[in-house]
Order: C-alpha cells, then structure tokens, then sequence
C-alpha cells in the first residue's frame, strides 16, 4: 500500500510540473485554434531588447491584422477593443501605447482586414524572467494572445521608481501616492463597523438564540429592540453621515481641480498601404494527423510587375519559413518559428499570371502548440496569413480561410 501512495504521489507531482512549465511557457497555449487563426493575425512582433534592468525601458512593435474569418459565435472586435500587454504579475509598468501613432489609453475598435502598426512602451519592475505578449482584449470576448517573447530583467525591486507630474506639475510617487489616506480611511470605518458589532454583542443572548426568540414573536419581534438601541442606532446613522458629508467637503477643499475617470472611445486612422497585386483563393485545406502536415492548395493571382514566391505561413502565430525565399532565426527555444518547415510546390507565380500551389507545412509544433484539437472542432474552418517575396524583398500579405478536412491516415 505505502507504494502504492508513493507511485499515485509522484505521479501527480510528474503531472503538476508538466502542466505547470506547459502553462508558464506559453499563455496563449490555453486558447482554442479557433480563436487563435480566426481572431487576431499577429506579424513581425519584436522587442527592442531581452535584457535590462529594473527602471530601464524595453519598447514592444509589430503589427496585427483582424481576420476576415472572425468567429460568428465571438464578439467581434469592431465593437470594442483595447490593446494591452500579457505579463505575469505587476512586471513591468506600462508607459505609453499606441495603434498607428494614435495614444491607446482609451479603447476603439479595429476594422477586420485592415493592417495596424502598434508600439508599447514598458518599464521593468520588478527582477524575473518573464514573457511578453502583446494582447487585444475585445468587449464579450476576452484577451487575444499574440506571441510572446522572452525578457530578463536584472537588478533590485526596491530600486524602482514610478514618478508621474500632474496637470498642475505636482510630482507624485505613483508607487505610494493616496496610500496612507486609503489605510486611515480602512481603518476608520474597520473600527465604527467593530463599534456597532461590539455593541450588539453586549446584548445576549445574540445570533441563534436571539434569532429563535424573533421566530417565536413574530410580528411582533420589534419588542426586542429597546429604546437604547434605537438611539444608539440614530448614533451610528448620525456618524456615518457625518464622516461621509465630512470626508467629501474635505476633499473638494483639499483637491478642488479633478478629472472623472475617462470612459470614452479613440479612433484608430488607417495604416496607409501600397495596392496589393496578390490574391489567393482557398482550394482545399487539410491536416494529416499521423504526420502533423498541414496541407493547402491555393489559387494564386499576381496582377503585379515581378514575380512573386511564397516564403512564409502564419497561423495562430506559428510562423512555417520556406528556406528557399528568406532565412529566419528563431529568437530562442521557445520562438513559435520553424525555420525550414514549408514546402511548396508550383514554383514562383510569374507577373500577370494565375496559377495553383500547393503548400505543406509540416512540423511538431501544430502538437506541442495544441493546435491539432481543430480537427474537433463543429466549426472546421481554418485561416491564416500568406507572405509573398519579389526578388528584390518585397513582401506582400495575402489572408486566406475556408473548411479544414482532417486526414487520419
């Protein structure tokens, strides 16, 4: 029997580590592919370093695209939205963020099919190693994962400093500003709301006993309060009103200047863009499972000037490189990038021509990233992002979606 218990033990420990390093490497792990390739396409995100200090500044860019193929079933984020930044736990204090140059400190709405430019600027605070991913939270919907990156921050929380100048050019620690009014103002009504209990308790029998007498009265329980009690309720009435009378006119006299608490929308202007001369045309999708090959079948269309050839596949912010285009390295272990995993066969589509090709993506992360459980999906429809290359680096995108079939064989 003892064991036993230890095998059931050291099992369950087994499984706690793997769902916890599981959960600890990758947040956006836990959502459904769905949400993933049909929601929010997240390209070229980068930070502006890996390693800094607490009170140094780290700068997140890149840019997304809300897809074509939203979820019906989802809030769609052409209600409301707000761009945001997924770390564990008060790391990093947010400084600035912005969509397209417009400051985000209120939310808007983004337009499904139109590209945006965002930035986000950090400051550390507190020493870790954490990853940092960009978010959209979208009204009824909830955060939209991007993928993340890992940064290390060094060097000693108590050394942090978060100073902000107010409208009137007062300088405040924002760390401990208004704290010691909220601990008297805690205490104070901790301490009248004991008074008034302390004072009921004097009057025992209490609780089940007292609870049992006012069953046994009736309608006419109300004999049991006494006259006392009444006037030391319009005590406790009368001090109550005073303090929150009292605590108000004292903040209109202390802080007679205020802004309410900003509840309105921005609007986001448009990224410019150069025309695209590609489109595609879903054929067919399919994802065999035995070898974790995702297969498509596109119809091409160049109206351009160049030639142009696939050298990337984005989905769900797994990124497939086609080696024979572009190189890409991948960041570290835990970069959703492989390098050499897409092949495609048709070749490059010449200037003016409409062609098929049919691309394979084949690579392990489409299991470790959980990514396979599409196939159980009732709603089997797939999307992602195409990156077509000129010779001269050109890069154009094209969005593609449709039905998946999944291969079992």
């Amino acid at each position: 029997m003892k064991r036993i218990i230890a095998m059931c033990i050291a099992l369950f420990a087994l499984m706690g580590a793997f769902i916890s390093s599981s959960a600890f490497a990758h947040g956006e792990r836990a959502q459904m592919p769905q949400l993933r390739m049909r929601t929010v396409h997240w390209m070229d995100v980068q930070v502006s370093t890996t390693k800094l200090a607490v009170n140094e500044l780290v700068m997140v860019k890149g840019q997304f695209m809300p897809s074509e193929y939203w979820p019906h079933h989802v809030n769609s984020i052409e209600g409301t939205a707000f761009l945001n930044i997924g770390v564990p736990g008060p790391s990093f204090v947010r400084l600035d963020s912005r969509v397209n140059g417009t400051p985000m400190i209120r939310s808007t709405s983004f337009n499904k099919g139109e590209l945006y430019d965002f930035e986000v600027k950090l400051k550390a605070r507190k020493p870790g190693r954490y990853h940092v991913h960009p978010v959209i939270n979208v009204e009824g919907t909830g955060p939209i994962i991007g993928p993340g990156i890992w940064v290390e921050v060094t060097g000693n929380a108590a050394d942090f400093e978060n100073n902000a100048t107010t409208l009137l050019g007062k300088v405040i620690d924002m760390e401990t500003y208004g704290f010691d009014n909220v601990k008297f103002w805690s205490i104070l009504w901790f301490a009248v709301g004991l008074a008034w209990f302390a004072y009921w308790l004097t009057k025992c029998p209490i609780i089940v006993p007292r609870f049992k007498r006012a069953q046994e009265l009736g309608a006419d329980a109300d004999k049991m309060i006494t006259p006392i009690d009444r006037v030391m309720a319009a005590v406790f009435l009368l001090l109550t009103l005073s303090l929150i009378g009292g605590s108000y006119l004292h903040a209109q006299d202390q802080y007679p200047i205020t802004t309410p608490l900003q509840t309105g929308r921005v609007e986001v202007p448009s990224l410019e863009r150069e025309p695209n001369p590609v489109s595609i045309k879903l054929i067919e999708a399919r994802y065999r499972i035995p070898g974790r090959s995702f297969r498509l079948e596109i119809e091409v269309t160049n109206r351009g000037n160049e030639p142009v050839s696939i050298g990337e596949f984005d989905a769900g912010s797994l990124r497939f490189i086609n080696s024979a285009v572009r190189k890409v390295k991948p960041l570290d272990e835990s970069d959703l990038v492989a390098p050499d995993a897409l092949r495609v066969e048709g070749g490059p589509v010449a200037a003016g021509e409409t062609k098929r090709v049919v691309l394979y993506a084949d690579d392990a992360m489409w299991e470790t990233e959980r990514m396979t459980t599409m196939i159980a999906s009732p709603d089997a429809v797939v999307a992602g992002m195409l990156f077509f290359y000129t010779d001269r680096g050109q890069r154009y995108l094209a969005e593609f979606g449709g039905p998946m079939i999944p291969v079992f064989r």
